[in-house]
């Protein structure tokens, strides 16, 4: 394994070695990364550069990454190795690793894939195919030591070594003990069931899992109890409860990584999350992500226009209105976009449930308060001085300094309710709470504070004449 500067010099030179054409050199370069480095490699150099290494890169030293790889690198190795050797390589993989690279090819190539893989693997990666591509089942592995829980320690042992030369189990930490219908009765790691009496029967040494899972449940709900049970791996049953697989430790952080990122891109507002590296993503797919959010915000944010516009008399009358609109609109967005990561963060661990709605509520009135009561001295003293300096007059400064901190209360206490109980209802209606976008409560945020801050303006004006 290089260091990360090692790696960027190498690749520098990789780039150099592929404009001159030097084959042997280029040889030499390869040979020195590491399957996990490829992934670095093949996703960061340019397309031209990675289509002209592609060749000399052996499909074997990719095998335990394969599944990692971005969907167009991985549909460039097809292209170059062809479908026979493909085909072999995704035969030694991983039931689970194989699926996951066959949902990452074009369904017409796919087919011709499978159609050239030993029936017996292709039965257990079409076990696995028919799970929704974000459910637990798509990223489990089903090769795992399953046992009566009426052998005995020394038969289970046999069996275990027996099958483990055979290559049988993928990676496990723990030997499961089953019932006649394949419910789980117990497990226990490998480590302790060697050592304990040959002659005892497997349900008397194995214990009840803290936890499982439904194959069928979203992804994202076996990072969760991983990480809330502290698990190696976490089982796995279908919807009869039957043991069906396991999600080891190093697919739960994927999980998680993956999750992470696309959480932090809907909260930034894209409505399409596009999977893989930002490098090894084609120029139009990002545009294509990021343009249809920013058209709907732009619509949005006509309605803020809007109510500006129509409070023309009002700000024609006193003009430096119009100079806190902006700080009382990044206020209010500041506001709720703090209050929607709290709660969204919360969600996401498990601390926080739709059913908590009332005592969220109850929170974030208390919080919005408090900076109310800290914010509104500031505000009023900054509109206030302003207004004066603008004016040098003692006629306007009271009235623009009540009404930028009467519009600052009302709404910072809104934004911040918008902000912390929209994540809660999304999560009560089976939408993503991530997807309720910082962007989209910082244009509410925007037409609360226009909206109160003319009415406040309107109504206080009339009133003094």
């Amino acid at each position: 394994m290089v260091s990360h500067d090692k790696l960027e010099l190498l690749m520098r030179r990789l780039s150099e070695v592929v404009e001159v054409g030097q084959i042997t050199e280029l040889k030499e370069l390869l040979s020195q990364f590491s399957p996990y480095e490829y992934i670095e490699v093949l996703e960061r150099l340019d397309f031209k550069i990675r289509s002209y290494i592609l060749p000399y890169i052996p499909l074997n030293n990719l095998k335990i990454v394969l599944s990692k790889l971005h969907d167009d690198v991985v549909f460039e190795l097809l292209r170059v190795k062809g479908i026979d050797e493909f085909a072999k390589v995704l035969t030694e993989m991983p039931s689970d690793d194989a699926a996951d690279v066959l949902l990452k090819i074009p369904p017409k190539f796919r087919h011709k894939l499978m159609n050239l893989i030993p029936h017996w693997k292709l039965n257990e990666i079409s076990a696995l195919l028919k799970y929704p591509s974000e459910s637990v089942g798509s990223i489990m592995t089903p090769q795992v030591p399953i046992f009566s829980y009426k052998l005995t320690v020394g038969d289970v042992i046999k069996e275990y070594i027996a099958k483990s030369e055979l290559g049988l189990y993928d990676k496990h930490f723990y030997i499961y003990a089953v019932d006649e219908e394949r419910r789980i009765i117990g497990w226990v790691d490998v480590k302790t069931v060697i050592t304990k009496p040959k002659d005892k029967l497997l349900r008397d040494v194995v214990s009840k899992p803290p936890v499982v899972v439904n194959a069928y449940s979203d992804r994202e709900e076996v990072a969760r109890v991983a990480i809330k049970f502290d698990l190696l791996e976490v089982p796995v049953v279908d919807n009869e409860g039957r043991l069906v697989g396991i999600v080891t430790l190093d697919d739960v952080l994927d999980v998680a990584i993956s999750e992470y990122g696309e959480d932090l891109l809907r909260f930034g507002g894209f409505v399409e999350v596009i999977k893989g590296r930002y490098l090894a993503v084609s120029t139009a797919s990002i545009v294509k992500m990021r343009f249809l959010p920013l058209v709907w915000l732009y619509i949005m944010n006509t309605i803020t226009g809007g109510i500006v516009a129509s409070f023309t008399e009002v700000i024609e009358r006193v003009a430096v209105l119009a100079a806190f609109l902006p700080m009382l609109s990044d206020n209010s967005g500041n506001v709720g976009a703090q209050a929607s990561t709290f709660v969204i963060r919360s969600l996401a661990i498990g601390e926080v449930r739709p059913q908590d709605f009332l005592r969220v509520l109850k929170k974030e009135v208390t919080v919005s308060l408090l900076l109310i009561s800290l914010l509104t001295p500031i505000s009023f003293s900054i509109a206030s001085l302003i207004t004066y300096l603008a004016y040098m007059t003692t006629e306007y400064p009271l009235i623009v300094g009540i009404v930028v901190s009467v519009a600052l209360m009302v709404s910072t206490l809104i934004s911040d309710l918008v902000g912390a109980l929209l994540p809660l209802i999304a999560s009560r209606i089976n939408i993503d709470p991530a997807s309720i976008s910082a962007p989209l409560i910082t244009t509410i945020g925007d037409i609360i504070s226009a909206t109160t801050y003319f009415m406040v303006a309107t109504s206080l004006l009339s009133y003094l004449g």
